[in-house]
């Protein structure tokens, strides 16, 4: 009881009696079985047991290894390889026929069109934006589709499988450093009200992106003429490698020719169709979106989307400041990375030396070859324009809260502060109370 009195107060009464009855009372008790007990070290042995055996994925996913090259400085031996294993994922074109094939489908919205809301008083329309098959993206992506000369010899109807990417790296257990980093793939083709539900089915579990193992410090501690700072650059480097690399295995080229010449599906009205994939966005956190549009993480130009740069942040919700991100919008120059990784690979130059930097010119690039723009900018995708705001990490639990945070500090800091943050917690409650309640 002592024990269960002190220390942590997590410690139910249920949970104490379980230590009793399932551990110590248990018949292959050993007291020596704890001499030398590390936590610290059997969690580490448990994150690091990989034997396969233990995962069993389904017939439909594949597992391929993924291969970096690693500059080494040297002209003669210009770079070497390592390879990263493990990498689990289904192939996109067949995750479309699965979804298009389930009775889920029977819900999509093939055609996208506007919601118009009628005024029922005065009888004056506005425009309703609540779904992404009823937003501009999507009529301009369908009026692209429909001036694109048909395959020859098909008369089929052309439609759009809208994709809705996210992903979001995450610790499996509150103790460990055991983590995974999973892709999901959503379809915008159904209403947001089904597919948001927690039992719906509605999100498709695609890969598991893998990170850098531990051993990788090794072979880059083994380099020669490598700093601690060149170290840190290259490890980040290798890190952006080994996402765009797996992001190739998944825009394959039979993804890519979906993607341009559609695959004939069976809708489940029984109509067969030509279905055209298009990727529309892709939510994640902001150190993940620096990783998509291969730019520095807090950069000089830290945003995914535009080109501002950080001494520009003080005019953020002026009007100005919108119309100058709508004038400075990203766009890849696939001809400047390439030129600087012949710098790294070829001749010898460090990530992050001025002849790369001065190469790559201003943006925050990194010499990372963009997979999205690689694969799909010749068909007309901009990689940059799918990163949308992820409300809950960039707002919630991120922005909004931090400056909220600093708004109450404030507040208390003010003579009679905890009066004034009382009389803001009662305005908060007033204004969100429904208009029964008042």
């Amino acid at each position: 009881m002592t024990w269960m009195n002190s220390g942590s107060h997590q410690k139910s009464e249920g949970e104490v009696m379980r230590l009793v009855k399932d551990v110590i009372q248990a018949e292959d008790f050993n007291l020596e079985d704890l001499n030398g007990f590390s936590v610290r070290k059997n969690l580490r042995l448990l994150d690091n047991n990989n034997r396969k055996e233990n995962i069993k994925f389904p017939d439909d996913w594949l597992e391929t290894d993924i291969t970096l090259d690693i500059p080494t400085r040297s002209k003669e031996d210009p770079f070497t390889t390592f390879s990263i294993p493990g990498f689990h994922y289904r192939p996109l074109v067949a995750v479309i026929r699965s979804a298009f094939a389930d009775i889920q489908a029977s819900a999509y919205h093939l055609f996208p069109f506007r919601r118009i809301w009628k005024d029922p008083l005065d009888g004056h329309q506005e425009r309703v934006f609540d779904e992404l098959y009823t937003s501009d993206s999507w009529l301009r992506a369908q009026d692209d589709l429909q001036r694109q000369p048909k395959e020859p010899g098909c008369s089929l109807e052309r439609v759009i499988a809208g994709l809705m990417f996210f992903s979001d790296a995450t610790h499996l257990a509150t103790f460990g450093t055991a983590k995974a980093w999973p892709l999901y793939l959503y379809f915008g083709n159904l209403t947001k009200y089904a597919r948001s539900a927690p039992k719906s089915g509605a999100c498709h579990l695609v890969g598991f992106l893998p990170s850098l193992p531990d051993n990788i410090k090794d072979t880059l501690s083994n380099l020669h003429r490598i700093s601690k700072t060149g170290m840190a650059a290259l490890h980040a480097h290798c890190r952006r490698d080994l996402f765009h690399g797996c992001w190739r295995h998944l825009l394959d080229a039979e993804f890519v020719h979906a993607y341009h010449h559609g695959i004939v599906l069976r809708c489940p009205d029984g109509v067969f169709r030509r279905v055209f994939p298009r990727i529309f966005t892709y939510s994640a956190d902001y150190p993940e979106k620096v990783l998509i549009a291969t730019i520095k993480d807090m950069g000089s130009c830290p945003c995914p989307r535009c080109l501002l740069p950080k001494d520009s942040f003080d005019l953020l919700g002026l009007f100005r400041d919108m119309r100058d991100r709508l004038a400075n919008l990203r766009a890849y120059c696939l001809e400047s990375v390439t030129k600087a990784r012949d710098f790294i690979y070829s001749k010898g130059n460090t990530v992050n030396g001025s002849k790369v930097q001065a190469t790559l010119g201003e943006g925050s690039w990194v010499p990372t070859v963009n997979a999205f723009v690689e694969k799909l900018g010749p068909l007309g995708f901009d990689a940059f324009r799918m990163l949308v705001v992820d409300f809950m990490h960039e707002c919630e639990l991120g922005t909004w809260k931090a400056l909220f945070i600093h708004l109450i500090r404030l507040l208390y800091a003010l003579p009679g502060g905890e009066g004034l943050v009382s009389t803001l917690d009662s305005r908060f409650v007033l204004y969100h109370s429904p208009p029964y309640s008042m």
